[in-house]
């Protein structure tokens, strides 16, 4: 019992944590959750690290450019002490490509380069006091403008806002040593890029991402739908195979086509399927024989009571009788009773001697009793049979009657044939009235002989016609002596029958009863 309910627990316990949702919502609901916990993971870094991230990417944008220009050729200078127009365009190129702002400053902090000089006519440096207080800030801090900070080694790098254009610039200012006339010559140089755009753009980018992250999210939604649908489809398929196999129905077959463990496991269960309703099938021909076998040996044991039964009624009154005139004789009674008591003694030993013999003959029947088939004429074995009992109907003042189809040739054993026709004649004599009728008719066809022994009188109860036929068996229950017999007669007859392969049958006319019974026709008669 703890057992049972230690099961009942666990699935109690299984089933709380699986939940009622059907496998393929609760497939799609983990495949749609994961993929939006990634596109959010993606958006909150977004969100976090973009723009941080762009912003070292252009710092190092910048710190590269910057080794770029140390490289060049300061010396390469205009009439004005400028940058050529060679170094200029080099720098040009330089902006447009990294899209950065290139200021340069010489030792005198008089303007190397600038491009926006030329791109906006500006030529007075009062317009670009910002980026030369800048620079002489950030060298009064060092107190020393040949080796303070914001060298080549090390940019100073930080964040500016212009007040005017409302805009925001990472900048880097940092001293470049250069040979010019064979003597080192400081230049200062300030790299600008707008934050701004930074900005604008990583704001595009993750609007951009929000965006594409929703489209993603309904087509990862659809196809994790499909494809769930399609995963799940498979084990629906099992389980309700599954149950119908609990419903004892075997004809289910999964067909499964893949080489997964699936479709090795829908191999498996149409396998255990096939085995299964084998299995059963067998047992239930198992059972069914069992039953028929339990059956049998009921009805056995019932026939085997019976027979007991039956035998010993049969002997008890013949014996009782021997031993009633036994004592009587041993009273010394006169010698004319004696004489009668010695002969009813005699009559009854007959009787007893009768059935034994009945039954010795019965039992050797039933064992497979060797016959001696020949060929003779069912026809005239009936005619004599009728013919030598002709006297003892007569006593009766019952009239016979005889008629065949002519020879009416068969195959078997003439002695046991014979026997069958005095027990069904003898048969018929104990139990057609005074004055009755008794009639033998032997007619032939196609395939067998049949012979019909009628007699007029009383019907054989309806339910007593399958049993006349089993040894001991008599319609008159209380078994009285009114009629003779011993019950063994038809069984007899029956069991010959069956060793010729022949038939048998009783059955109720409107004035009495017949008995007929058919055997094989000789070989090669038609």
């Amino acid at each position: 019992m703890s057992h049972h309910f230690s099961l009942r627990k666990k699935s109690t316990y299984i089933s709380r944590r699986t939940g009622n949702l059907p496998i393929r919502v609760r497939l799609f609901l983990i495949t749609f959750g994961v993929i939006l916990f990634f596109l959010l993971i993606i958006f909150i870094t977004n969100q976090l690290m973009l723009q941080p991230y762009y912003n070292y990417m252009k710092e190092k944008k910048l710190t590269s450019t910057l080794h770029k220009i140390s490289e060049l050729d300061f010396s390469d200078t205009d009439d004005s002490g400028k940058a050529s127009y060679s170094l200029s365009t080099r720098l040009k190129s330089m902006e447009e490509t990294d899209n950065i702002h290139i200021i340069i400053l010489d030792d005198r902090l008089n303007f190397f380069y600038n491009s926006m000089d030329s791109d906006v006519g500006m030529k007075s440096v009062d317009k670009y006091e910002g980026a030369v207080q800048l620079f002489n800030s950030l060298f009064e801090k060092s107190g020393n403008k040949k080796s303070g900070n914001g060298t080549l080694e090390s940019p100073a790098i930080s964040k500016r806002r212009n007040t005017k254009t409302d805009t925001t610039y990472l900048s880097l200012f940092a001293v470049v040593p250069a040979s010019v006339n064979g003597e080192i010559s400081y230049h200062y140089v300030m790299l600008n890029t707008s934050v701004s755009a930074i900005e604008d753009a990583v704001t595009a980018f993750n609007d951009y991402a929000l965006l594409l992250g929703i489209f993603a999210m309904i087509i990862s939604g659809l196809v994790s739908l499909v494809l769930c649908s399609h995963f799940a489809r498979p084990i629906l398929m099992i389980n309700g195979a599954t149950k119908r196999m609990a419903d004892m129905d075997f004809s289910v077959k999964l067909d499964i086509r893949s080489n997964d463990e699936l479709g090795q496991l829908a191999e498996s269960i149409n396998y255990l399927s096939s085995e299964l309703e084998s299995k059963i099938n067998q047992l239930h021909a198992a059972n069914a024989q069992l039953k028929n076998d339990i059956k049998e040996k009921e009805k056995i044991d019932l026939m085997r009571r019976e027979l007991l039964s039956n035998v010993s009624h049969e002997f008890k009154t013949p014996l009782a009788i021997i031993m009633g005139y036994c004592e009587g004789l041993q009273l010394n009674i006169n010698n004319d009773e004696k004489d009668y008591y010695c002969s009813v003694i005699s009559d009854e030993a007959v009787k007893l001697n009768n059935i034994a013999a009945r039954l010795l003959d019965l039992a050797e029947l039933e064992s497979g009793a060797i016959l001696d088939i020949s060929s003779f004429s069912l026809s005239e074995l009936a005619d004599e049979r009728m013919r030598t009992m002709s006297y003892m109907f007569a006593e009766q003042g019952i009239s016979a009657e005889f008629h065949s189809d002519g020879e009416c040739l068969v195959s078997g054993d003439c002695g046991r044939i014979e026997e069958v026709i005095n027990n069904l004649l003898s048969n018929a004599l104990h139990h057609t009235p005074r004055g009755g009728r008794i009639s033998v008719d032997v007619n032939e066809n196609s395939d067998n002989v049949s012979c019909t022994v009628f007699n007029s009188g009383s019907h054989i109860p309806e339910e007593s016609l399958d049993r006349i036929w089993e040894s001991f068996y008599k319609v008159d229950k209380a078994r009285t002596r009114k009629y003779g017999g011993s019950g063994i007669g038809l069984k007899i007859v029956s069991s010959i029958l069956s060793l010729h392969g022949g038939s048998y049958s009783a059955a109720n006319t409107d004035d009495g009863v017949y008995f007929r019974f058919t055997l094989p026709k000789k070989s090669g008669v038609s």
